[in-house]
C-alpha cells in the first residue's frame, strides 16, 4: 500500500482533516500525519472536542489511534520512505512546502509524489492575493501549482484564475490555463454518519435553521445558533426530518450540505443557482435538493410535494453523500497521482 506523509497546520480545515480521515480509513498507520491531528482520533476529551469549530461534529473524535512512528518526518522523506506527501493546509500554513520546495529533485529522483491542498474559504489561492502578498514573510512564497503533482483547491471560480495571471489575461483564457495545474475539490463526511434511509420522518423542517428568512417563518430562533450539543442528538434530528436549509456562508462549500444529505435529509440550498461551476459542493441538483430564492415560495413547495417526489429527492440526497465520503474523496486524490488505494 502507498506509504503517506501528510503535513499539515495542526489546525481545522474540514477539506484537510476529510482527505485525512479518509486516508486513514483507507490506509491506516501507513498514513503518518504530522504533527498528530488529535481532534480526528477516538478518545477525544469532551471539553477539548466541545470548544471546537461546529462542536467537533462529523469528522472528529472517530478514527482509531494506531501507533505511528512521527519522528523525523522530512529526513525520512528525502530518504525515500513515501510514496506520497500532502500538504494538507497549504493556503493557512505554507511552511512546510517552502522547507519541501529546495528538496524537489531528490523527492522526484524517489518517486515521491506530492500533493496541495488548499481548502481556503475565498477564492484566492495560494499565494495570490493581499494576505500573501502584504502581510507573509519570505517574499514572494514559492507557488506550489505546476511544481507539485497535484494541487487541489477549494472555492476555485473565475476570479482564482484573473488573481493568478494578475488580470493580464481574457478571463476564458486564464480559467483554462489555471485548470492545467488546478483541481477542484470539495469536502467529504465519514462513511459511519451515513442513515440508512429508512428512518421514519416526523416533521418538515430540522430545527438548525441557518437563513435567518426561514427561521423567521418557522419561528426557529436565532437563525444559526447551536441548538445541540452532542452529535447524535444532532443526527437523529436531522434524519426525523424531511428538510434541512443550507447555504452560502464563508464560501459555497461547508460541512453542513454533507451533513444533511448523509442523514436522508433534503437539503434546501439558497440561491444554489449562484454558485459558480468550478467551486464545490460538486452534483448538488434538481435531483437530490432544493434550490431556492425566496423563503415563503420555498414553505409553499415543500407543504405542495407529494410523496413520490419526497422520497426521490431523499433517495437522491442519500447517494450523493454516499459518493462524498471521506474514502471516496481520498481515492479522488491517490487517482490524481497515479497511487492504488486498497480495494
Amino acid at each position: 500500500m502507498p506509504q503517506v506523509l501528510y503535513l499539515n497546520s495542526g489546525s481545522e480545515d474540514y477539506l484537510a482533516d476529510g482527505v485525512l480521515h479518509g486516508l486513514k480509513s483507507l490506509l491506516g498507520a501507513d498514513v503518518v500525519d504530522v504533527p498528530k491531528r488529535d481532534p480526528l482520533y477516538a478518545g477525544l476529551d469532551p471539553e477539548y472536542r466541545a470548544a471546537l469549530y461546529g462542536r467537533g461534529f462529523t469528522l472528529f473524535d472517530r478514527l482509531p489511534d494506531l501507533p505511528v512512528d512521527r519522528d523525523a518526518p522530512l529526513i525520512r522523506a528525502l530518504r525515500g520512505e513515501f510514496d506520497l506527501i500532502v500538504l494538507g493546509d497549504i493556503w493557512q500554513h505554507w511552511a512546510w512546502w517552502v522547507q519541501l520546495r529546495p528538496h524537489l529533485r531528490t523527492l522526484r529522483a524517489n518517486g515521491t509524489r506530492i500533493v496541495a491542498l488548499d481548502g481556503g474559504d475565498g477564492p484566492v489561492m495560494y499565494p495570490y492575493g493581499p494576505s500573501w502578498w502584504k502581510q507573509m514573510r519570505p517574499w514572494p512564497l514559492p507557488r506550489a501549482h505546476g511544481r507539485v503533482d497535484a494541487f487541489f483547491k477549494r472555492e476555485l471560480a473565475p476570479i482564482t484564475a484573473r488573481v493568478r495571471y494578475f488580470g493580464l489575461l481574457p478571463e476564458r483564457v486564464a480559467v483554462r490555463r489555471l485548470l492545467r495545474h488546478v483541481t477542484p475539490i470539495g469536502f467529504s463526511i465519514p462513511e459511519d454518519a451515513l442513515a440508512t434511509g429508512d428512518e421514519p420522518k416526523t416533521k418538515l423542517f430540522a430545527t438548525h435553521t441557518v437563513d435567518p428568512e426561514v427561521a423567521a417563518l418557522l419561528d426557529a430562533g436565532e437563525a444559526g445558533k447551536y441548538h445541540f450539543t452532542r452529535e447524535q442528538d444532532y443526527y437523529d434530528d436531522m434524519r426525523a426530518s424531511k428538510f434541512c436549509v443550507t447555504m452560502r456562508k464563508a464560501g459555497w462549500e461547508t460541512l453542513r450540505h454533507y451533513e444533511i444529505a448523509a442523514q436522508g435529509c433534503v437539503p434546501c440550498f439558497r440561491d444554489l443557482g449562484d454558485k459558480p461551476a468550478l467551486s464545490a459542493p460538486f452534483g448538488l441538483d434538481a435531483t437530490n435538493s432544493v434550490s431556492y430564492t425566496d423563503a415563503r415560495a420555498l414553505l409553499d413547495r415543500l407543504n405542495a410535494m407529494d410523496d413520490d417526489e419526497y422520497a426521490a429527492l431523499r433517495a437522491g440526497a442519500l447517494a450523493w453523500a454516499r459518493a462524498n465520503t471521506t474514502a471516496m474523496r481520498a481515492r479522488q486524490v491517490l487517482a490524481a497521482v497515479g497511487l492504488d488505494a486498497p480495494a
